[in-house]
């Protein structure tokens, strides 16, 4: 038997030790249990082993959300009006999105301010972005063949959703209040994790290309933390989200793809 050979059972034992004996019971971010959070976990519990009992199924059926006038009510409960939603796609969250901000703005009557990323024309990935990038985009693209960041170049990758520059936004629609999630654990020991849910509660910008507005400083208010955060300077459970620099490949409205380093939040 070949050292690899020997190196992949010695993976395995190890891998299924783990999945053995770990079973999430309790979330990161959750300091009390309430019934609800008890028939779920039950719930999900018995379904991974098919072994859903009645009770399991009047709880499953008991947050099914339709047209029909007696189960569409559960989202008319206002302490849900924000609630995050997870999607199959990732368009279908860019809709999402897209429709939630609009309607956030209307319900605090409050008009979105538009933030722009900065672009910069580059010849190719960084090398860590370069192995993810083949995995997931398995299907070749056309590459387009661009000199210079034009304004008429740089307006349509601003117009692009998310979901065709690898969900790094090129726009951000922003408004006092407003519900966002953190993507990255850019400071675990401030709380700021991946999935972390906050509110705006303001920012710092400067003037960009093209006559636009760039976010420097994002400042959000941590909803729920597992600790509470203090930063000189900040209220309580505030923190600052600092623009960063990226290399993306966009897709433009034609399905061609170029490459940009992107400055955005």
């Amino acid at each position: 038997m070949g050292q690899y050979a020997i190196h992949g059972i010695l993976g395995k034992l190890l891998w299924h030790e783990v999945t053995v004996v770990v079973i999430l019971v309790q979330n990161m971010r959750q300091k009390s249990q309430s019934q609800e959070d008890h028939d779920l976990r039950e719930m999900l519990t018995n379904m991974r082993y098919a072994k859903c009992t009645e009770k399991d199924l009047n709880f499953l059926k008991s947050r099914f959300v339709s047209n029909q006038p007696d189960r569409g009510t559960l989202f008319q409960r206002p302490e849900l009006r924000n609630v995050s939603i997870i999607t199959s796609w990732n368009s279908f969250k860019d809709s999402y999105n897209m429709q939630g901000t609009l309607r956030f703005a209307s319900d605090t009557k409050q008009k979105l301010t538009e933030f722009r990323s900065i672009d910069l024309l580059t010849g190719k990935l960084d090398s860590k972005d370069q192995a993810g990038q083949a995995k997931r985009h398995t299907k070749k693209r056309k590459k387009a063949k661009v000199l210079k960041m034009t304004q008429v170049l740089q307006e349509k990758l601003w117009k692009q959703p998310p979901g065709t520059s690898d969900h790094i936004p090129a726009s951000l629609s922003l408004c006092q209040g407003m519900p966002v999630m953190i993507r990255y654990n850019t400071a675990t020991e401030l709380c700021v994790t991946k999935g972390q849910e906050a509110v705006v509660v303001g920012w710092d910008s400067t003037p960009g290309p093209f006559d636009s507005e760039v976010l420097e400083t994002l400042f959000v208010q941590l909803i729920n933390p597992p600790t509470r955060v203090r930063i000189p300077g900040l209220p309580p459970n505030v923190v600052p989200l600092n623009r960063q620099k990226q290399s993306v490949p966009c897709r433009l409205p034609d399905d061609s793809v170029i490459v940009v380093d992107r400055d955005q939040v």
